[in-house]
């Protein structure tokens, strides 16, 4: 028996995204920084260069590129929250256009130069990937994070800190790793509520989460990394990291 061609409306993104990702920005602040374009660094230039590397590897027909998109699995149950005030968004969502069927992408990008960059945000942005996660089995989530290597490893090192807090009598295991910091396969996890009902990132965290229909903030459940992409690269060591998030 023959197998069946792929029907034409199915469309997918390249499974290797993250590593080109990962290695384009490395590469990409190198070649500016040489360039003397350094004071252009912010999070709207990964944003800029992110949707340069997707829309280049895939067919605009066949998907749609959002940034901004307010993911309706993040938004207040409606009536629930007393105030509507700004919707929650993902940095991007890439999801397939009409007509075609495929996965989509959901991603969060943080640069950590930026005050915005700290660990209790990075902890928040991989809760509301998990969430979408949770509730939608078609979408496959990422989360980028990207800047000199001192900061990136020094911001590690901090979610890490505070996930072992909470600890009692055992350790952890890792959570988001570097290969080039030692890990083997890349891959880690936190729990965001651990066997005490502490939750990771204290009421900060959990106040940026969305209410559910019960009039209380939806949590998710356990976290897991795999490493799609991680590349460092030039004197200043920019560093750049993609991981999924499942």
């Amino acid at each position: 028996m023959t197998a069946q061609a792929p029907s034409s409306s199915q469309v997918r993104i390249k499974r290797d995204i993250g590593r080109l990702i990962a290695h384009g920005l490395a590469s990409k602040l190198t070649f500016d920084q040489a360039c003397m374009r350094a004071g252009l660094f912010n999070e709207v230039y990964l944003h800029g260069t992110i949707n340069e590397i997707v829309v280049s590897n895939i067919s605009t027909a066949d998907f749609w590129v959002r940034p901004g998109y307010a993911h309706p699995q993040l938004q207040d149950v409606r009536g629930v929250g007393k105030k509507a005030g700004r919707p929650r968004e993902l940095d991007f969502f890439i999801t397939p256009t009409a007509g075609r069927t495929g996965r989509s992408l959901a991603m969060e990008v943080k640069w950590t130069p930026s005050k915005h960059c700290s660990w209790g945000n990075v902890v928040s942005d991989l809760y509301r990937l998990k969430l979408v996660a949770m509730s939608e089995p078609t979408t496959d989530c990422m989360f980028v994070l990207c800047g000199p290597r001192t900061g990136v490893t020094k911001l590690l090192e901090k979610v890490q800190a505070e996930n072992q807090k909470r600890a009692i009598g055992r350790m952890y295991e890792p959570g988001l790793v570097l290969r080039s910091a030692g890990s083997m396969s890349g891959s880690g996890g936190i729990a965001p509520v651990d066997e005490n009902g502490r939750f990771l990132g204290g009421d900060s965290a959990r106040g940026r989460l969305p209410l559910g229909n019960n009039g209380r903030r939806r949590i998710p459940t356990g976290i897991t990394f795999q490493l799609a992409g991680e590349a460092t690269v030039g004197a200043k060591e920019w560093t750049a990291a993609a991981w999924r998030v499942s």
